[in-house]
């Protein structure tokens, strides 16, 4: 598998609107991703295959810290390395930005994406009671160092 890593444009937002959508119960819409592009905090990349949007990791740099707001594979794509190899480029590139610390909230029940963080070392650092809106899952809090 053949795979670049580009800065998110708007060439690729229905892409990741679909894979969004095929992700997750409660989607981010296509123009809250239109938003990203325009953040001057935010970071966010796509991994291509064959030139089309398998993955996308949306990151803000806020100060020193690199903020992961958003990953998904492609349902089609998962399980093969994309999201490790994707968000792993994300945590360098903030760091080569001035990031120190990364850090995310993720479902509880996400066990795939748990497994995935905790093995690239993120930590357990809070839980959020009744974070995700609307059915009131907690969030865990992770971070680790860059």
């Amino acid at each position: 598998m053949r795979v670049s890593i580009l800065p998110l444009a708007r060439e690729h937002l229905d892409q990741v609107a679909a894979i969004e959508k095929a992700c997750f119960k409660n989607p981010w819409s296509r123009s809250l991703f239109m938003e990203e592009i325009c953040m001057p905090i935010s970071m966010d990349q796509v991994a291509l295959v064959d030139g089309q949007v398998a993955a996308f990791c949306c990151i803000w740099l806020v100060a020193s810290l690199a903020k992961v707001q958003n990953i998904a594979v492609h349902p089609a794509f998962q399980r093969r390395g994309l999201g490790r190899y994707l968000l792993l480029h994300c945590l360098a590139l903030a760091r080569d930005h001035g990031a120190v610390r990364a850090g995310l909230e993720v479902r509880t029940g996400n066990i795939a994406a748990l497994s995935l963080y905790y093995s690239l070392e993120f930590c357990l650092e809070e839980r959020r009671p009744g974070y995700y809106f609307p059915e009131g899952e907690d969030a865990l809090l992770l971070r680790r160092g860059l």
